[in-house]
């Protein structure tokens, strides 16, 4: 080398050893002839370790048939770009990296050799993936949402005699679900506290004076199916609270309570709503069979729910202990 390219040269590679990238050199085959000092310190790898194909050896088994694909259309393409994984080793863990390089010219036109640079990608690569994930989630719970809307209404109209009959109920129902949808959203885990959703349903039926109601029990986050449903239950007990009884009557006083058992074999959520201090004068028909659905049948089959419900002259009792776990699941 003529002395006066020593200084260029010297230049040029400490301008390489700053670059936040691994950069390397090849022949025309895409054989490896010299790699930067941030490939070394990234990979472990010396000179002896990466020239050739050895520099494959800290590419992701996964990942080096799509390196050497790319090598082997890189000549006819003028360009070599390819994704894949390299080993870091002093954490002992793949990053992704994007891989580039492009071609150097002979004066005849033809490739001598290529220059490359491999760069970090890999927090990117995670938070696409990421996207794609709760992309998927969205959709998802999109379906989910338009068949839960989609059945409420058929109940609902299947159970009213009137369109205004069958306004009220439904809205009274969808402005549930949305609550309990709200909430998820709300959360950074995607999970409804039980607590809120008691209360913001008492609160949309005017139940909120304390000589009135009660309502009492722990923070129990639900996940979003066991919220739904219990969401719906509630809904319709309080429905039965503020509707039902002879006019000029007082409100009934309400008990609501919760909290988790842990005497069982596995723990239980439980819940009891006590509904008392009216007078009914048919407690067997006070409750319509849509709102019995969702208070007693729907928890049992969807939630493997022990449910029970007694209406009195006074009032009702409902009795209600699932799985906690199964309540828990943010997966339903």
């Amino acid at each position: 080398m003529p002395s006066s390219w020593s200084g260029p040269v010297q230049t040029l590679n400490h301008f390489i050893a700053t670059l936040p990238l691994l950069v390397w050199r090849a022949d025309r085959d895409g054989a490896w002839l010299w790699a930067s000092p941030q490939w070394e310190a990234f990979t472990g790898q010396s000179e002896a370790d990466y020239v050739g194909d050895g520099w494959l050896r800290v590419v992701h088994p996964d990942d080096r048939e799509a390196a050497q694909t790319a090598w082997s259309l890189a000549s006819d393409r003028q360009s070599f770009e390819v994704e894949f994984r390299i080993r870091n080793a002093e954490e002992d863990r793949y990053y992704w990296h994007k891989t580039r390089a492009g071609p150097v010219h002979g004066d005849d036109g033809t490739i001598i050799e290529w220059l490359g640079t491999s760069t970090d990608i890999d927090d990117l690569k995670r938070l696409r993936d990421q996207e794609r994930s709760l992309l998927g989630e969205l959709q998802h719970r999109v379906r989910n949402t338009l068949g839960v809307v989609r059945a409420l209404s058929r109940r609902t109209a299947d159970h009213c005699d009137t369109i205004e009959e069958f306004v009220a109920k439904f809205d009274g129902r969808i402005n549930t679900f949305a609550r309990t949808q709200s909430l998820s959203t709300r959360s950074a885990s995607g999970q409804v506290n039980l607590a809120d959703l008691v209360h913001d349903e008492l609160l949309s039926h005017h139940l909120s004076d304390e000589d009135q109601v009660r309502a009492e029990g722990p923070d129990i986050m639900l996940g979003v199916k066991a919220a739904n449903m219990l969401g719906l239950a509630i809904h319709e007990l309080a429905s039965h609270a503020v509707t039902f009884g002879d006019p000029g009557d007082p409100p009934p006083r309400l008990r609501v309570r919760w909290g988790i058992d842990d005497s069982a074999a596995k723990p239980l959520l439980t819940l009891v709503w006590k509904e008392e201090g009216r007078n009914l004068a048919d407690p067997d028909q006070a409750l319509g069979a849509l709102a019995r659905d969702f208070v007693e049948r729907a928890l049992h089959y969807e939630m493997d729910a022990e449910t029970a419900i007694q209406t009195l002259p006074g009032g009702l009792v409902f009795d209600v202990r699932l799985p906690l776990a199964r309540a828990q699941d943010r997966d339903s």
